[in-house]
């Protein structure tokens, strides 16, 4: 059997592949967890065909695999775990493509986790204009709804990053409109007040993980936004 976990929403991709690994082991099953970008075909063959360590099934998860870039040791890889015996949870930063998709078993369990238009809407709204305040305050509370409060700050993270190194005339690899479109939206801000709102981010960040802050992550954001656009 093979299960496919895919899409940009990262948060609720890892969770996903957490509900799947519990369920796994609750079954007695051993788990062998691989990054295909630290593989090589022989160390992946040996996985796929040695016995679990305890004589019972054994479950395999791999990460990264269409993360490699186009290759023949790719093309060996996909064919490898298309015809193995054992049971694969691939586990994917990005959306694969349909044309990836031919590659693989057609009975394969798909999970499929995107973006909402929600999110990316609030994200193409960030900006320093009062006058969108109320727009952003009210994306941000949707798009908390739809993905979650912990990827809404993850992007809202990636987002000011970005806008940061089109400030500071930092090659980004992306499509032309894309581009076009985050260069626009960086000439919203000064770079000290980019600079400021990444360093306020941090500080929630480490407010979160260290458990020192009154408020909920969702109520920290909402408070940045209120104050800081």
């Amino acid at each position: 059997m093979l299960i496919v976990i895919h899409g940009e929403n990262q948060v609720a991709s890892r969770h996903k592949l957490s509900d799947l690994v519990t369920a796994v082991k609750k079954q007695n099953q051993e788990i062998v967890s691989l990054e295909a970008e630290k593989l090589d075909r022989a160390k992946l063959e040996s996985t796929l065909l040695s016995n679990s360590l305890f004589g019972g099934s054994k479950t395999l998860v791999l990460e990264g695999l269409h993360s490699l870039p186009k290759s023949k040791k790719k093309d060996e890889f996909i064919d490898l775990i298309s015809s193995a015996s054992i049971d694969i949870i691939l586990w994917e930063k990005k959306l694969i493509t349909k044309t990836d998709f031919k590659k693989l078993p057609a009975d394969s369990t798909v999970y499929e986790f995107k973006v909402t238009a929600k999110l990316w809407s609030l994200l193409d709204h960030l900006t320093s204009n009062p006058k969108s305040k109320n727009t952003v305050l009210k994306l941000f509370k949707e798009s908390v709804e739809s993905d979650g409060a912990e990827f809404v700050f993850l992007m809202i993270v990636r987002q000011i990053r970005m806008l940061i190194q089109v400030k500071e005339n930092q090659p980004l690899k992306m499509a032309p409109f894309m581009l076009a479109k985050l260069s626009k939206q960086a000439r919203e801000f000064t770079l000290e007040k980019l600079i400021s709102l990444h360093h306020q981010l941090y500080e929630i960040d480490q407010k979160q993980k260290q458990s020192t802050g009154l408020l909920s992550l969702e109520a920290e954001l909402d408070l940045l936004l209120f104050s800081a656009l």
